[in-house]
């Protein structure tokens, strides 16, 4: 794949932030009672992406359950996205050795992105929104910068 539609397709995974902090400055009154769905949807979502990123690479059922357990912990103590994301770059990278698994994933990253971007627009709802566009991007635009460096580097 060249670098250019990689780069493109990469900038439009990152860009379910974007619409994910639109979401959350037009209904701002669903913010709070939505925030237990948008963390829900959140995990269904990395579970998604898990699941074909190992079915891609045909692990052994034995290892897959056991990351699977290992998934499921770490679910439980509700890790950042902004940490998220630098993986969901390197998954980005993977993906894209294989067209199905690279737009399910792309797909599924940009979905990942509406309720990250609407928990992360929350905690600053009261600034401007152009402050929440800064911010969402000095946090997060790392998912690009990595996923473009592992595409030059290999």
């Amino acid at each position: 794949m060249q670098l250019i539609n990689y780069s493109l397709i990469s900038l439009i995974s990152f860009s379910g932030l974007l619409i994910g902090m639109v979401l959350a400055f037009t209904a701002k009154e669903e913010l709070e009672p939505g925030k237990k769905y948008f963390i829900l949807l959140q995990k269904l979502t990395l579970l998604l992406i898990l699941i074909f990123l190992l079915n891609f690479f045909n692990i052994n059922l034995y290892l897959r359950i056991i990351i699977y357990v290992l998934f499921i912990f770490l679910m439980t103590i509700n890790i950042k996205s902004q940490i998220i994301y630098p993986a969901l770059a390197t998954v980005f990278f993977l993906s894209s050795k294989n067209p199905e698994l690279f737009i399910t994933n792309s797909i599924l990253i940009f979905l990942y992105g509406f309720p990250a971007g609407s928990l992360f627009a929350k905690k600053l709802i009261k600034k401007k929104k152009l402050f929440v566009l800064k911010n969402i991007f000095l946090n997060y635009f790392w998912f690009v910068v990595i996923a473009i460096i592992l595409k030059l580097i290999f």
